[in-house]
């Protein structure tokens, strides 16, 4: 482990969480009492930051906006407060950026892609996390993860579409033959705590790329029911979900789905991490273990959170 003073922004994330379960002398930067040991209170401000920061020998910087379509809150979150935590941080810190492969954009312009591949965001979050990157690259010591669709206990999104799945309510978008990149939480924590001494650079953190139908089958399989027989026109799928999300801002709520979980689960996206397992060691467990964890977990209301997707 590296010496010295390590901070982690966006501790209280689920995949902060898992860091700091693997990381527990870390010091979370926090906007308001989370209840971590050594936790310091910010307000994110660049004197605040640049007090709390002084002696820092790296920074896990997690922190972010997950907004697909407000561009204003995408930028607040993921290129402000990136360029004031870098700009706030000791020149010889070391900073580890939890970046997103949406930065390849839907449509990837390499199958599979890995880090040397053209960059194509299509998204407001997708559009500032290249440029956070980009804030990152000016620091001689970093590591940036470009990281896939993380799931595991926790992720609120997964255990829907099990209980979809489970009532025969799922359909398949498309023809089902895209690959998804689905990465487990615990094995994106596991890197980014070897990143703290290892690598430096752009890493790219996927799991095992299986089509959308070898997923649902082996979730259907887990579950013990039929896999999906029925599909629905992606675009038909998109406009239910756009639908889902414009009634959702008007009448309240949550919608089922959001136009940005129908493009992650219709499009074709497979990686090559090979970069990531030679210099981070990282070794993303079979999908098929993930999802008997998950099916295992979907009767514990506890674990029902958030969802996260790239």
């Amino acid at each position: 482990m590296m010496a010295g003073r390590i901070f982690v922004t966006g501790a209280s994330g689920r995949l902060g969480r898992e860091v700091m379960e693997l990381i527990p002398d870390a010091i979370p930067l926090v906007r308001k009492p989370s209840g971590f040991k050594n936790e310091v209170v910010t307000d994110f401000s660049p004197d605040s930051l640049h007090y709390a920061l002084s002696g820092a020998s790296a920074i896990i910087h997690l922190a972010g906006s997950r907004d697909f379509l407000d561009m204003k809150k995408a930028r607040e979150g993921n290129v402000n407060l990136t360029w004031m935590v870098v700009d706030a941080a000791p020149k010889s810190a070391r900073i580890i950026l939890s970046s997103s492969i949406s930065v390849y954009g839907k449509k990837l312009a390499r199958i599979p892609a890995d880090e040397g591949t053209e960059t194509q965001p299509d998204t407001p979050y997708a559009r500032t996390k290249l440029e956070a990157e980009r804030i990152v690259e000016g620091r001689p010591d970093h590591v940036i993860l470009r990281i896939g669709p993380i799931y595991g206990p926790g992720f609120g999104e997964y255990p829907k579409v099990l209980r979809m799945l489970k009532e025969g309510k799922m359909r398949i978008v498309g023809d089902g033959s895209n690959r998804i990149p689905f990465v487990h939480v615990a094995d994106v924590a596991s890197a980014i705590r070897n990143a703290l001494t290892q690598g430096r650079g752009i890493y790219v953190l996927t799991g095992e790329c299986l089509t959308q139908k070898e997923i649902f089958n082996i979730a259907a399989a887990e579950l013990g029911v039929e896999p999906p027989k029925k599909s629905v026109h992606p675009l038909l799928a998109m406009a239910y979900a756009r639908f889902g999300l414009l009634r959702s801002q008007v009448l309240g709520g949550k919608p089922e789905f959001i136009p940005e979980d129908i493009a992650v689960l219709s499009s074709d996206r497979a990686f090559d991490c090979t970069k990531a397992e030679k210099d981070l060691g990282f070794r993303p467990r079979p999908l098929r273990e993930g999802i008997k964890e998950m099916v295992r977990l979907l009767s514990e209301p506890s674990s029902v959170e958030k969802p996260e997707s790239s």
